[in-house]
């Protein structure tokens, strides 16, 4: 595509050093990622400033390189005069911009459902995706589970935990349309809105889950934190509200002025469950909508994700499907990988995964479980590296007492010491040394004690960052599969015996 910065009065810049015209193929700010007629967007980091991969991204290839340093910009301008260089305020909000403009503003041509809180976004939107593929409406997902339209799983490589970055997402949305996918349901996490990677889209329906303490590393403060995912209903048409959260329900109703599901099991919602009785193939729950009552059933466990099902229930419903398509598409919804995956592969072993890993979803994921048949319970839990330090204590402390043996490994340890990180979890304790709890470094080391310590008839409980396909090891992410761990513990035992 050729643009003409002097004359496309669209795109939002300050000034353009070098040609007023460039052709332009892709948008990044990845200089690595850079081809030929590539615009490179440089974007100011804490650590590393964009700015400084300028010349790797001309010699890749770039015809455009975008910025909102003058200063840089003239002097590569002047060492580069074929290149376009594109003064702006803000890289991060242009990214998103030329993103769009390069895709043809597509975004604006699909169903965009947003799904914001601290437990639950990945749950929410698999169930989404899932609810809206049974009622024969292509949908997609966008998160921390990867990028899945509704046959497959993208070959996405992510940059980011949960949310991509804004050329990554345009990119997603133009492949989904593509190929005939026209609804999504995303993350929308806190730190992507204040990084502004969700600027100028537009949302059919916010959903909102709950709100606890979580990215203070961040945030700083739980008002910051709050603040910024409220922001996502200032660029929803619809909004889903769960009632039973303290934490920021009362927010969004205060300042969303347009149409609005509420959902709850403790309080009086719009969308309500209640009679929850759950069996080995899930849940069965009477939900009522606006007073009328109807029995439902869905292959989910646990309050927490009745609670889920809810969520994408009011989603359904603020996209026009009546309360019987939505309860013929129940029965059929499939979650996200690693939320209450149960590992069914290993005769006489219960094994469940799931994300939990905060100290208030490791408290209803352990609740859940008790309730499941079982002898024993085995549970591992883990710190996270770069994570908040201050929560690490509070995981141990939500889940005392409550197992017969615990294990404390590592999650994403980044450049920090595994062994202080293991010993900060473990302070939560009242006693950290208790001959059932057993500290390990490596999450693989974690997982493979848990399994040593079973027996037929037990519950092992693995929880923490083990999908995604990597883990953060000092600056690098490094490929790993949880299931793969799991079945090396078998293989190797089974040579063994």
């Amino acid at each position: 595509m050729k643009w003409n910065w002097k004359k496309n009065k669209s795109l939002p810049f300050q000034d353009v050093f070098g040609p007023a015209e460039s052709t332009i193929t892709h948008v990044t700010y990845d200089s690595r990622k850079i081809q030929e007629n590539g615009c490179f967007v440089s974007i100011p980091g804490n650590n590393i400033d964009g700015h400084t991969f300028i010349p790797d991204a001309v010699h890749n290839g770039a015809s455009t390189v975008v910025g909102s340093d003058r200063d840089t910009l003239t002097q590569y301008a002047a060492s580069f005069p074929a290149v376009t260089f594109v003064l702006v305020e803000d890289s991060k909000t242009a990214m998103a911009d030329y993103a769009a403009h390069l895709h043809h503003h597509i975004h604006k041509k699909m169903n965009l459902f947003g799904v914001t809180g601290t437990n639950g976004k990945t749950t929410v939107t698999a169930y989404i995706r899932s609810m809206l593929n049974n009622l024969g409406e292509p949908a997609g997902i966008i998160g921390t589970a990867g990028v899945w339209s509704k046959k497959s799983k993208h070959p996405f490589k992510p940059t980011t935990p949960t949310t991509p970055e804004a050329a990554d997402l345009h990119d997603i949305f133009a492949s989904f349309y593509e190929e005939g996918t026209r609804t999504v349901a995303m993350e929308a996490t806190s730190i992507a809105i204040d990084l502004k990677r969700l600027h100028g889209l537009e949302f059919e329906v916010g959903v909102h889950t709950n709100l606890v303490s979580e990215h203070m590393e961040f945030h700083g403060t739980m008002e910051n934190y709050k603040r910024a995912k409220l922001k996502l209903f200032q660029q929803s048409r619809q909004a889903v509200v769960n009632l039973d959260d303290d934490g920021m329900a009362q927010d969004i109703l205060n300042m969303f002025g347009g149409p609005v599901w509420t959902y709850g099991i403790r309080r009086s919602a719009d969308i309500m469950a209640s009679n929850i009785r759950t069996d080995a193939g899930g849940s069965s729950f009477l939900l009522t909508v606006q007073g009328r009552s109807y029995l439902a059933r869905a292959p989910v466990f646990g309050e927490y994700n009745i609670s889920n099902t809810l969520a994408a229930v009011g989603s359904c419903l603020a996209a026009g499907y009546s309360v019987s398509e939505i309860l013929c598409s129940l029965p059929g919804i499939q979650g996200a990988e690693g939320r209450f995956q149960i590992v069914s592969d290993y005769p006489g072993k219960q094994i469940i995964l799931d994300y939990a890993h905060t100290p208030d979803a490791l408290e209803l994921v352990v609740e859940t479980v008790k309730s499941l048949p079982h002898k024993r319970l085995i549970l591992m839990i883990t710190g996270i590296g770069l994570r908040d330090p201050a929560k690490r204590p509070k995981m141990a402390a939500a889940v005392e007492g409550k197992a017969d043996h615990i294990i404390v490994s590592v999650d994403h340890p980044g450049p920090y010491n595994r062994q202080r990180i293991v010993d900060d979890v473990a302070s939560g304790f009242h006693d950290p040394e208790a001959e059932n709890i057993y500290k390990r470094k490596h999450r693989e080391d974690g997982i493979h004690k848990a399994l040593s310590l079973s027996e037929n008839g037990d519950l092992i409980v693995i929880t923490g960052l083990g999908f995604g396909g990597y883990q953060v090891i000092n600056d690098q992410h490094v490929p790993y599969d949880e299931l793969e761990v799991i079945d090396s513990y078998f293989q190797e035992n089974r040579q063994l015996s």
